[in-house]
Parts: C-alpha cells; structure tokens; sequence
C-alpha cells in the first residue's frame, strides 16, 4: 500500500507539471489543437504509467512475498532443527536418566552389600572380643591361681627355710669339733680319671725374665694351691695345653680374667700379677677332653704379650720373690741378738718379727672362727701368707693386693689388720644383698683350700660353713661327683630371690662331723660390714614376690 501511494503521490507531481504546461498553451492559439492531442497521450501515458507502477509493485509484493516465505522456510527449518535437537536432547537426557537410575540401584545394592559386610564383620568382632574377654578371663583366672601358688611355693619354702636354718643352728650347737680328714678333697678324686704322674719342676729365680704360655682363669691361683683343670675341646686353652704337654717345661702362667671377658685375651684385660702353675698330674685318654692337677708355684708380674698363632698366646714376665727375714725370737721368746738389732724396745721388734705376726693371727682366727683349722696351715711365712688368702673371706681386691704385695711382713700385717675385722662382716647374695652367713660360721673342709671344678669343666672356689640363713636348699642329696667325698650334694638357693649360691653337704657316714655344711660360691657373694647388710637380723624374712624378683634377675 505504501508503494502504491507513493506512485499516486509521484504521478500527481508530474500532472501538475503538465497541468501547467497546458496552462501555458492555452494562452497560445497555435497550439489548441495540439492540446487535445497530447491530452490523450498523457492519458494513455498516465496509463501505462499506472500499469507499469503496478507491476512494478507486484514485482516488489512478490520479491517481498517470496523474501518473506524464505524468511519463514528458514524459521521453520530452525524451528525444526531446534526440534530435532530438542529431542535429541530429551533422548540424552531419558538415556542419562536412566543410566542415573542404573547407577542409584548399583550404588544402592553395593551400600546394601556393604551393610551386610559390615554387620557381618561386627558380628565377627563381637564374636572375637567374646572369644578374647573369655580368654582374658581364663588367663586372669589362671594367673590368679598361679600366684596363689606361688605364694604357697613361697609359704612352703619360707618354712623348709625355717626347719633348715633350725637344723643348721642345731648342728652348730652340737659341732664342736672336725674330725673329718681335709686333706681328701685335696686328691680330687671325683675327677674319676687316672691320672699320670708328670715329673720334673721348674724354679725361676727371682728377677729372672721367662717366656710363658698364659692361660687366663675365672678364680685367682694362689701359690701352693692344688687344683683341677678340666679343658673341653675347641677352646684356646685346649690348643694351649696341647702345646704346653709337648714342651718340657710342664709350666704356664695363670692370670685372672673373668668369664664374662674370656674372650678379649689382651695383656692390659687381665691381672698383671699371676702365678707360675706346674702341672702335676695329667690325663689324656680321652681326645675331647684334658683333665690336668695342677700346682701354684711363683709369683710374676707381665711384662709383655703376643701371639705366637692365631690359638695360643705367650707371655713375657718377670718372677717375683718373697724375702724372709731371719727369725728375731728363740723359741723361749728371747731376742736372738740383741747386739746385732740394737737395744729398740722389744715390742718393736716383734712387730716386724714375721713369726710374731703368724702367732698373732692364729691367735685372732681361733678367736672369730674357732673351726677353722690353722694346724694344716704351712709353718713357712710367705706359704702362710698364701694360704691366709686362699683360706681366709677376704673382698676380692683384698687378695689381689696381698698377691701383689712384695714385702711378706706388710702382707702378714696387712692379713692380721683383715683377720681382726671379720667378725664385723657378712656374706650377703651378690644380687639382693642379703645376709647368708657370718664370717665366724667358717669351717676348714679342704687343707689346699676349697677350689674344685664340675663336669662341666667350670671351676668353682667355695667358702665352707657350718651354718647359713636365708637359703633354701633343693633336691634329693647325691654322691655323684662330690667334691668332698662321704658327704652328698644338693643344690642352694637365696631364699629372697632364688639366685644359685652353691651346695649343701649332708654326711653319708655315720660318726663324721659336721653332719652337715654348706659350699657358698666366692662369685656368688659379697663382703659388707654387719651395719652395710641390707636384709634384716630377723628370722622371718619373706621372700620377695615373683615382680620383684624379676627386678634382680
């Protein structure tokens, strides 16, 4: 419509143009004529005119009809595009959708798996923590029982321990007197072997330097000492011993080395004062094994050390001597020569005097332990003074000082100032201190000193008493193997923390006295003066509970 009217508006435009034209004409009289003429022209022009405006607008409705249909196809294939992806979408969508639901009931069958799983394993652990509190209620109960045992172990020994130590007081009272022959355990005879004689001794002067074998022992060897030696196969005294019967000396060094540092076998490791040990007897008979007895001979101090092969070890030491001063006194007690010792008070005298020294400490030894029997003791100073340390419960670093020391009379003096005092000490357990026998309980059971060794090949120095507390003593008595033949063996305990001390010994033969006496390992007890001891003096000591025993152990 808008087009038509714009050609109406154009073509009254050009009608008026012509309107005027005519105007103008009609004022010219040539042209009236041609007026009428050009009329119907315009007619016919204005016709054709309008025609053509007309097609034109058809032209331009249909290019505007057929524009808009194109418009419109184009809608509708986006409209039927959009559709298409519309429903595409809903198909993903219903295909999404139905995989979330396949996923909701996996997961929802899984969850359903899973709670049983876990119901089961509930179940399971509740079956177990009913299994265990039945178990911990059966071990409770169990444990109960034990201590109640143990307690009534503990009541049972705390009265054998009664019935022993009454046993023991009552044989103190009755012993009055030792007639049993001391000199027999001094033959060694449980050794059960023949033993072959082996001749020949070797004495070193004093001062004199002399290659040694040196075999390092757990016990200290004391100068006129007889003792076993039992040396199993595999050891590196086995090789040395081996070594040492092929030499013609016999002879080797003995040192102490504790057990525990067997194996370090360096100079600087051991004492450097030893003993010079003769072997005496020898048995062979048996390659797994030498039994050797063997005796103490001279005192050395190291010098040096090697090793001559990888299994035996040589020493170089330097022999020590005791100088024994001349006797001071006759026997009548008067001075030998007074015009040679000057005109010193007497007492002086007799205080260097090695012999007044001797009677002085027999005289103390009878007075503390009157059972220990100085008659065997040798009469000469310097084998006296040995024998003090081996017979005698001095500390351990009391005996080796007194071995170490050259001067016999600071030795005696040293020994008597020792002797005076060991009435005020104890032998307590090594591992809970307690008290097991006082130092006047002594009783001489071996003249060599006691030093034995067991099956085993373990060497063992004892302290032989009378009388003990505080121990408890176990098993049947036996024979075999006894150290002290005509008396049986048992095993002895701590009664406070059941630690092994040593061995009881009960007569088999009737008429020997003492009927019975106890065998206290040296390593398994210590020295403490009376007011050091830490158990009490009572006679109803406890044993201590099965917790704190194994505190000591």
């Amino acid at each position: 419509m808008e087009d038509n009217t714009t050609l109406s508006r154009d073509r009254g435009d050009d009608g008026t143009s012509m309107s005027s034209a005519e105007d103008g004409s009609t004022d010219n009289d040539d042209q009236s004529r041609g007026d009428a003429v050009e009329g119907e022209d315009g007619d016919i022009r204005q016709a054709e005119a309008i025609e053509g405006d007309i097609e034109w607008s058809d032209e331009q409705a249909s290019a505007s009809i057929e524009e808009e249909l194109s418009r419109l196809d184009d809608i509708m294939e986006e409209q039927a595009a959009a559709h298409d992806e519309y429903e595409e979408m809903m198909e993903r969508a219903a295909v999404e959708h139905e995989e979330m639901l396949e996923q909701e009931a996996e997961m929802m069958e899984r969850a359903a798996v899973e709670q049983e799983e876990m119901l089961g394993q509930e179940a399971e652990m509740l079956e177990r923590a009913a299994v265990e509190q039945e178990e911990m209620l059966e071990r409770v109960v169990a444990e109960q029982e034990e201590i109640f045992e143990r307690e009534a172990e503990m009541a049972d020994r705390a009265a054998e321990a009664h019935q022993e130590r009454m046993a023991s007081a009552e044989v103190a009272q009755q012993l009055d007197h030792v007639d049993y022959d001391i000199a027999i355990p001094s033959h060694h005879s449980y050794l059960d072997m023949t033993l072959t004689r082996v001749e020949g001794y070797n004495y070193w002067l004093e001062g004199q330097h002399v290659n040694l074998y040196m075999i390092p022992l757990d016990v200290i060897v004391i100068p006129g000492q007889t003792f076993p030696l039992r040396i199993r196969e595999n050891t590196i005294q086995f090789t040395m011993v081996r070594a040492l019967l092929d030499n013609r000396h016999k002879t080797f060094g003995a040192v102490y080395l504790p057990a525990e540092r067997e194996q370090v076998l360096l100079g600087r490791s051991w004492s450097q004062c030893g003993v010079t040990v003769q072997i005496v007897e020898v048995s062979d008979d048996n390659s797994r094994e030498i039994v050797l007895k063997c005796k103490g001979r001279q005192r050395f101090k190291t010098i040096s050390t090697q090793r001559r092969s990888v299994l035996t070890l040589h020493a170089k030491v330097q022999i020590l001597a005791d100088h024994i001063p001349p006797r001071l006194y006759d026997s009548m007690g008067r001075l030998r020569d007074p015009f040679k010792f000057g005109s010193h008070p007497s007492w002086l005298y007799k205080h260097h005097d090695v012999y007044a020294i001797m009677k002085s400490i027999k005289v103390e030894i009878t007075k503390y332990s009157p059972l220990v029997k100085v008659d065997v003791a040798p009469t000469q100073p310097d084998m006296f003074s040995y024998w003090l340390i081996s017979a005698m419960p001095f500390k351990f670093n009391q005996r080796v000082k007194m071995l170490r020391e050259n001067s016999l009379v600071v030795r005696l003096k040293s020994q008597l100032d020792h002797i005076k005092e060991l009435n005020k000490f104890d032998y307590c357990c090594q591992l809970c201190g307690t008290d097991i026998v006082n130092s006047s309980r002594l009783v001489s059971m071996s003249a060599d000193g006691p030093f034995f060794v067991n099956p085993a090949g373990i060497a063992f120095e004892l302290i032989t008493a009378y009388s003990v507390q505080h121990t408890l003593a176990r098993g049947d008595p036996q024979t075999k193997d006894s150290w002290f033949p005509g008396y049986a063996w048992s095993y002895l305990s701590c009664l406070r923390c059941d630690s092994f001390l040593g061995w009881k010994f009960t007569a088999v033969v009737e008429d020997t006295q003492p009927r019975l006496f106890y065998g206290i390992q040296r390593k398994a007890v210590k020295v403490l003066r009376q007011s050091e001891t830490d158990a009490e003096e009572s006679s109803d000591i406890e044993p201590i509970s099965v917790q704190s025993r194994l505190f000591y152990l």
